[in-house]
């Protein structure tokens, strides 16, 4: 199991190598359209912190839209597609998708 400990790994992070001065196309207010969401879904594919990102967007529970890991999230005001969501971000970083037990991660209750 992942275990996040600190936020180094976003050093690593492909999005913040190659478009550190672009931050709205990962958390933009609308869903990007699907020519860049592709290019950027590619970014996370080959991002070698994917599962860090990932773990951290389902720890964090994470309610503000945008591109996590290659998953779309949208707003939590859409609880079946953000639900959906969360659970394609456990799978990535590789946690139980319906236990729900955050302790790996250092969250606590």
């Amino acid at each position: 199991m992942l275990t996040i400990r600190g936020q180094g790994w976003r050093r690593q992070a492909v999005c913040l190598l190659e478009t550190p001065d672009a931050p709205e196309l990962w958390t933009p207010e609308h869903r990007p359209r699907s020519y860049v969401r592709v290019h950027l879904e590619q970014m996370c594919q080959r991002c070698p912190v994917r599962r860090e990102c990932a773990a951290d967007a389902v720890e964090a529970q994470t309610s503000e839209a945008g591109l996590y890991a290659g998953v779309w999230v949208p707003e939590l005001r859409k609880k079946k597609q953000w639900a959906s969501a969360m659970d394609d971000l456990r799978t990535i970083a590789g946690l139980d998708s319906t236990a729900g037990d955050f302790s790996a991660l250092g969250a606590s209750a």
